[in-house]
């Protein structure tokens, strides 16, 4: 099974867990699904492979503390250990593959932006093939940036207790130079590259296209599967 099909079946099984080995396995499986070493596939298959092996527990009357011990760090950095490392290589292409998806969706995003805004001020449709490569590359891995950080922070969240009001000034900050950096550091690039007066339609024609292409790419190779 894929990934995907072990989420749907991991999902099903944990319905016939107890309220507290359900609340123990969900720290697992946050703390696991969080972990940015591990492939989805790998994490899911273990995550399956504990969920039986406490709901076998469980029939036999014991709770997933027993069974796992009291330091959920612990044991899942201790299985984490044994899956096998995902190559350099891979992992290299995988973010690639991520970050050209991401990079179309701001693309078509941006596109009907400047199409309605164009529709309602006679707005400027200039845009420069180089610049705009750039722009879209800045904000793409700001915005990985900020998702591996969020997950980091979920992850430590689960066996540590944290300060809400640290967290919420942290998470201000974060958002706060972010988007500062995608409005701000883009203005930093001189125009070059190909001149085009096609505006929206650009980001929006060529953010489809790329999507449709990656869509078809994964579907046939199962990248991200």
């Amino acid at each position: 099974m894929n990934a995907k099909e072990l989420i749907k079946l991991n999902n099903k099984k944990r319905k016939g867990l107890t309220k507290e080995n359900e609340e123990y396995y969900d720290k697992m499986l946050v703390y696991i699904r969080t972990n940015v070493s591990v492939s989805e596939q790998q994490a899911e298959e273990l995550l399956m492979e504990l969920l039986d092996h406490l709901i076998d527990a469980q029939a036999e009357g014991k709770g997933a503390a027993e069974v796992f011990g009291e330091n959920i760090k612990t044991y899942c950095d201790e299985m984490i250990k044994q899956l096998p490392k995902e190559p350099l290589k891979s992992t290299a292409f995988f973010i690639g593959f991520l970050l050209l998806q991401l990079a179309s969706l701001m693309a078509i995003v941006s596109g009907i932006g400047d199409i309605v805004v164009h529709y309602f001020k006679d707005s400027s449709q200039t845009v420069y093939v180089g610049t705009a490569l750039v722009t879209l590359g800045i904000v793409a891995v700001i915005i990985s940036l900020d998702v591996f950080l969020f997950l980091k922070w979920i992850q430590k969240s689960v066996y540590k207790i944290t300060n809400k009001i640290k967290d919420f000034f942290l998470l201000f900050v974060l958002i706060f130079v972010s988007l500062a950096g995608m409005v701000f550091l883009p203005k930093l690039i001189p125009p070059f590259g190909y001149a085009t007066e096609a505006g929206g339609f650009l980001y929006l024609t060529v953010g489809a296209a790329t999507l449709i292409v990656l869509k078809w790419l994964n579907s046939k190779y199962q990248i991200t599967k």
